[in-house]
């Protein structure tokens, strides 16, 4: 496993966005409209083994499964796949190992909360001062269990000494929620000034259900084979 990086980028400690897809791709959502309002450059990609073998197509350009875009403020970590569960731990440790000498300002996870509804959004930090600043912005969960690589990447931050947040909204279920990553844009907006335009997301609804619709079916699989207690994926 490994990152190649594609473009140079002059960083001046950016914030790092994961958004690999999840429950309700309300990260996946949240993260492509930010990418292409914001016109961020492709960075780079993660080779990852035993994840399935497609390329993305974008205007007649073929791009790796598992990429990074970004600009000299912000990294998107974007992902057309959902990535197998063997590969989050070293996957965790090598997204903090990448951008550890960009001095990043933060971490930030995204993800979805199956709640029949997409109304709030939740965060989660690993240190006291993040905590009391998401305050501010969401409300804070404060008891349950952490799965996917939201967990293991504010872990392996912490481990690191970096800051780290994740923040979770709520969905109607595993289908895409394109309500919910308008949630999570509203307070990416308020949180870090982004100013991209939440309105037009949810008018693309239908749009961004079609293009995320497969995505989506492979994390129903996915989650049809786990046999643990119901946790947040």
């Amino acid at each position: 496993m490994k990152f190649i990086k594609k473009n140079d980028i002059d960083f001046d400690e950016p914030i790092i966005i994961e958004a690999f897809p999840g429950t309700g791709l309300v990260g996946s959502i949240a993260a492509y409209q930010i990418i292409k309002e914001l016109k961020l450059k492709y960075f780079g990609y993660f080779e990852i083994e035993g994840i399935p073998p497609i390329t993305t197509i974008e205007n007649g350009t073929p791009y790796p499964p598992v990429r990074a875009y970004a600009n000299k403020n912000l990294v998107i970590l974007f992902s057309d796949v959902i990535i197998p569960p063997n590969s989050i731990n070293r996957l965790a440790e090598l997204i903090v190992k990448t951008f550890s000498d960009n001095k990043p300002k933060l971490f930030v996870s995204l993800g979805g909360l199956i709640a029949g509804k997409s109304e709030k959004v939740f965060g989660i930090a690993n240190k006291e001062k993040l905590l009391e600043n998401l305050k501010n912005y969401v409300e804070i969960f404060n008891f349950g269990v952490l799965g996917g690589i939201s967990g293991n990447l504010l872990i392996k931050c912490d481990d690191n000494g970096f800051d780290a947040i994740a923040l979770l909204a709520e969905t109607v279920g595993v289908r895409p929620d394109p309500r919910g990553g308008a949630n999570l844009l509203e307070v990416l907006n308020k949180m870090f000034n982004l100013n991209v335009n939440v309105e037009s997301l949810i008018k693309e609804a239908e749009n961004i259900e079609n293009k995320l619709k497969e995505l989506a079916e492979q994390h129903l699989k996915m989650m049809s084979k786990k046999k643990e207690y119901p946790m947040y994926i």
